[in-house]
């Protein structure tokens, strides 16, 4: 991996290539125009003379400040859509198993919050690296020709700076990279927290897990900060370095205009340029952590471009030959030997137990899992269904002409799967059957537009009996020109039910944001830096001014002595104020944090990774550059004007005057400017996270459809648009600060003309506390937006009278947003011990009446008497961690219940394997919904809801699995619609059209 201070950046981005080549050739412009402004400011100020010459110095620095600013940052957003592009598209071309093993969250991390951190290097620390090459040689040069002993100090104690930085930055690179892998797990964590958030409030730790989210959020706290002290120290030694250093230049120059040897006009020019020969590379120095973030994040981007995927060449015909496929598998083969060949107009179906191999084999055959022996390929295109399928769009329609673009048949399609009514609503609202109808008409919109080869995993799993045989219906067309790979338990699948993700509700909760505190003790510390360096320009000047008076050399020993303790003080309080500050706004972002999770609980919205991560971070960070920056720069421009007042009340008077314009003026053109760029870019961001982690999560759907190319493509023009969105907010910020050397300058300028070199150099100290300010206003909307989302209101539930029966009377419940009760007049009576099947079309209300049984919905009116329920949702919402931590989610049990509950779900080849680590998508439908059962089946209460628990189980292991049930006492509901399950039930309550007789 390429090092130093650009890493594998110019390799990488052209953007940052160019970037180089324009901000040197501004910075040598700046030179030459700081050059010249040092020599027409010592001029006004000694002779009068030079006014004119110091103008157009001021002008030309203030559109060279202009230009550099916003050429970083059009470089910092191009260099992130270069950098985004490369990570998704070989992150696919890598495959599902890469993206599995990285994970979506840290990958959807990487790519967004990450790649961010680029904003930083590109707008500090790029051009204070590029300006600590080109200026201080050049400065130095000047003060070579006009005062050669103050050239040798700085000869001398310039390089030292480069040398602090670079053993600090040594030091500090392992913990950098630990700091990201911190940044990363947060997120991982966060998101398997929401996974399981529905059920982990039905078994009562939901709000319990609000000590996990503060335990995670302060494991973050504690490594940035361990980072930022250190990163922080390479600062302080800087600025300490560079102010004693110029300190001493100020007391040499001193001396000698004591005793005559040089003229007070060489004195002010040396004051003016020295600052200027370490001020870039203590820029730079300081900038550095900041870029450490960035670049950090192109190294990891690094490490997955420059390895090249697997490659899978797509052979032309329409067939599928498996040869003895053996896969290895936690210790077995699955599957394990199997062999078959099928050509278009043949169906094979892959039969067998839950676990034995059959999602695996698809796995092998779509080319995202290399087998353990025997062959497998595919000949031709590929369609496929998965067992549960993802999306990448927001409505299946999007999704359907995201498959097959300019597509002129989707609703013919979608209607032969009884999905047309589907097409326009949202996917997230979707029922699992819903979902599951969709991928079927995605995978017939393929073959109708090509494929060649139909994969199917369990496709009629959760459809009612009359969509399945539509369903089944399509699938037997289809083969007419398509090989058809079947996997399925039965020969009819006959379930469907909507799943609980409804309970996940989009609906507009009311967002206001309060009053967020100001980390007044870091405020406080600012100010006093600030005016520590007004304090050491001020004083400085005034000991050459009293200098050029030649009086006796120990007169000016208290000046001598003050300007050395502000050189000192001044990068002492910067570092305390900056340890300060991120402190408090990391504690305020955890304590944020677990709020919002107890909201979540509350509220059950599914966009909690986002608020989460994105909007906790955006408060946390905005914090320090919106409320911040105007304490600052009003408590610096207050003490300066009191100074000034008791030296000229008339300086006083112009000084006060052009800060008030510039702190009014700057932030109101960056506004304006800016055209709300600032909001949309943050809403631009969100929308970039929202869709690259959805990307990510679809990418087995995705590849398999050869759509990835094709979302790649939409994903990088919102990559262009909001890249787009960060040159306008950077043309507003760069006019600003402008503005705000322009009216320094001007201060400056006015103020020189009274020959007092105090009043001539203070100004320009001034600069940087007001150079914040336009930022933090085109900053303060994206603040208040990012607060509110995390302040949404989410009232308590009143808690529900608990028996032991369950009595519904004259209930009615309506999902937030509807226009209509789901269930109306509900009257129901089911006494302990009661085996209930529930049965119904898809929009029957069969989930609805789990969410009011679960305490996810309040009933409109009627009277509710429920007891205590636990829940095996149709999602089984297992964690990535042990089997004991996932059965652990419904309470704390010793190992043997969890064996126990493990063999009630007839599970008892597990019992042995509550260490193994597993994913998601590392077990089969039947077994991660096995362990949800006995998850579920450990929790201690009177009824247990059973949301589809044998959709994935072949028949055996099914009748086993309920025989089961039966004899645990409770009293049982259990959503259905195989006529055999109901049949057996004690009760059947019918929730619509009678369709099992």
């Amino acid at each position: 991996m390429k090092r130093g201070p650009l890493g594998a950046l110019p390799q990488l981005s052209r953007n940052a290539r160019r970037a180089l080549v324009g901000v040197g050739a501004l910075a040598f412009l700046n030179s030459l125009a700081l050059v010249a402004q040092a020599v027409a400011l010592a001029s006004v100020i000694t002779t009068r003379e030079g006014l004119p010459l110091l103008a157009v110095a001021i002008l030309a620095r203030a559109g060279l400040s202009w230009a550099t600013e916003s050429a970083a940052a059009r470089a910092a957003a191009g260099a992130k859509e270069e950098l985004r592009t490369q990570l998704l598209a070989k992150a696919f071309e890598r495959g599902p198993g890469f993206i599995a093993d990285r994970g979506t969250a840290e990958l959807s991390v990487l790519a967004t919050k990450g790649l961010d951190a680029l904003d930083a290097y590109f707008t500090r620390y790029l051009p204070a690296l590029v300006t600590a090459v080109i200026v201080p040689p050049l400065a130095g040069a000047w003060i070579l020709f006009t005062d050669w002993p103050s050239a040798v100090l700085i000869a001398v104690t310039v390089p030292l700076i480069p040398v602090f930085a670079a053993l600090i930055g040594w030091y500090t690179e392992k913990r950098v990279k630990k700091a990201a892998d911190v940044t990363e797990l947060l997120s991982a964590q966060l998101m398997e927290l929401l996974r399981a958030l529905p059920v982990l409030t039905v078994f009562g730790r939901a709000e319990k897990q609000a000590g996990a989210v503060r335990q995670i959020g302060e494991q973050h706290r504690k490594a940035t900060m361990g980072t930022l002290r250190i990163a922080f120290l390479s600062a302080l030694v800087l600025e300490i370095a560079a102010s004693l250093s110029v300190a001493l230049i100020a007391v040499g120059v001193g001396i000698r205009l004591v005793h005559g040897d040089m003229t007070l006009m060489t004195a002010l020019v040396v004051l003016i340029l020295a600052p200027e020969c370490y001020l870039p590379l203590r820029a730079a120095g300081a900038a550095h952590h900041a870029s450490e973030d960035g670049l950090e994040a192109v190294r990891r981007v690094a490490e997955v471009v420059e390895h090249d995927g697997p490659q899978r060449p797509r052979l032309p015909g329409g067939s599928v030959h498996v040869d003895d496929l053996r896969v290895l598998r936690r210790g077995g083969f699955a599957p394990d030997g199997i062999s078959f060949d099928v050509r278009p107009g043949e169906i094979h179906r892959l039969e067998g137990a839950s676990g034995k191999g059959k999602s695996t084999t698809f796995q092998v055959l779509l080319g995202f899992l290399e087998p353990t022996d025997g062959t497998a390929f595919v000949a031709g295109d590929i369609a496929y269904v998965p067992q549960k399928p993802a999306f990448a769009a927001a409505t299946p329609r999007a999704e359907l002409e995201l498959t097959v673009p300019d597509a002129d048949d989707i609703e013919q399609v979608a209607d032969e799967v009884v999905a047309l009514h589907l097409l326009d609503r949202q996917i997230t609202d979707l029922s699992t059957g819903e979902r599951q109808r969709v991928a079927v008409a995605r995978a017939l919109l393929r073959v109708r537009h090509g494929a060649t080869v139909l994969l199917l995993d369990e496709p009629t799993a959760h459809l009612d009996p009359v969509t399945s045989r539509k369903v089944d219906k399509a699938i037997k067309k289809a083969s007419a020109t398509a090989a058809v790979v079947l996997a399925s338990h039965r020969e009819k699948e006959t379930t469907e039910d909507e799943t609980f993700d409804r309970v996940v509700t989009e609906e507009t909760q009311a967002e206001r944001p309060k009053r967020l505190p100001v980390p007044w003790k870091g405020a406080a510390l600012g100010v006093l830096a600030a005016m520590a360096g007004i304090a050491l320009t001020a004083l400085a000047a005034h000991l050459i001014a009293r200098a050029a008076e030649m009086p006796p050399i120990l007169t000016l020993s208290v000046l001598v002595v003050g300007v050395r303790t502000f050189a000192l003080s001044k990068g002492v309080l910067r570092y305390i104020e900056r340890l300060v500050t991120h402190d408090e706004t990391f504690r305020l972002a955890t304590n944020l944090r677990a709020e919002l999770w107890l909201r979540l609980v509350r509220s059950q919205r599914r966009d909690g990774l986002q608020r989460l991560v994105d909007d906790t971070d955006t408060v946390r960070d905005l914090i320090p550059r919106v409320l911040l920056p105007p304490i600052v720069a009003i408590g610096a421009g207050i003490a300066t004007t009191i100074l000034f007042a008791f030296i000229d009340p008339a300086a006083a008077l112009t000084l006060g005057g052009l800060l008030l314009a510039a702190g009014l003026a700057a932030p109101a053109v960056a506004v304006w400017t800016e055209r709300r760029a600032s909001t949309k870019l943050a809403r631009g961001r969100r929308k970039v996270a929202r869709d690259t982690i959805n990307a990510l999560a679809a990418a087995p759907d995705l590849i398999a459809h050869d759509a990835h190319h094709r979302l790649l493509d939409r994903l990088h023009a919102e990559d262009v648009e909001l890249a787009g969105q960060t040159r306008r907010q950077a043309f507003g910020t760069g006019a600003a600060t402008a503005i705000v050397l322009l009216a320094t300058g001007a201060a400056a300028l006015v103020c020189a003309t009274t020959g007092n070199p105090v009043l001539g150099l203070v100004p320009l100290a001034l600069a940087e506390p007001l150079a914040a300010l336009p930022l933090a206003a085109q900053q303060r909307r994206a603040l208040r937006e990012a607060s509110a989302r995390l302040q949404f209101d989410a009232p308590e539930r009143p808690e529900q009278p608990r028996g032991k029966r369950i009595r519904l009377e004259n209930v009615d419940v309506r999902w937030p947003g509807a226009t209509e009760p789901a269930l109306r007049d509900l009257h129901l009576n089911i006494e302990p011990g009661t085996h209930v099947a529930i049965v119904g079309p898809s929009g029957s209300g069969k989930s609805t009446l789990f969410a009011l049984l679960l305490g996810f919905l309040q009933p409109e009116r009627g009277i509710v008497e429920l007891p205590r329920a636990t829940w095996c949702p149709q999602e089984p919402m297992l964690v990535s961690t042990t089997v004991r931590e996932n059965l652990r989610m419904s309470g704390q049990h010793d190992d043997e219940a969890l064996r126990d509950a493990l063999r009630q779900a007839c599970l008892p080849e597990w019992v042995d394997r509550l260490d193994t680590v597993i994913r998601p998508d590392q077990v089969s439908g039947g077994e991660a919904q096995r362990l949800a059962l006995a998850r579920a089946l450990l929790h201690d209460a009177d009824v247990v809801l059973l949301d589809e628990p044998t959709a994935h189980l072949d028949e055996p292991t099914a009748r086993r699995l309920l025989e089961r049930l039966r004899q645990d006492g409770r009293t049982v509901l259990h959503i259905t619609h195989r006529p055999d399950e109901a049949a057996r039930a004690d009760l059947v309550l019918d929730l619509g059209t009678p369709a099992y007789r």
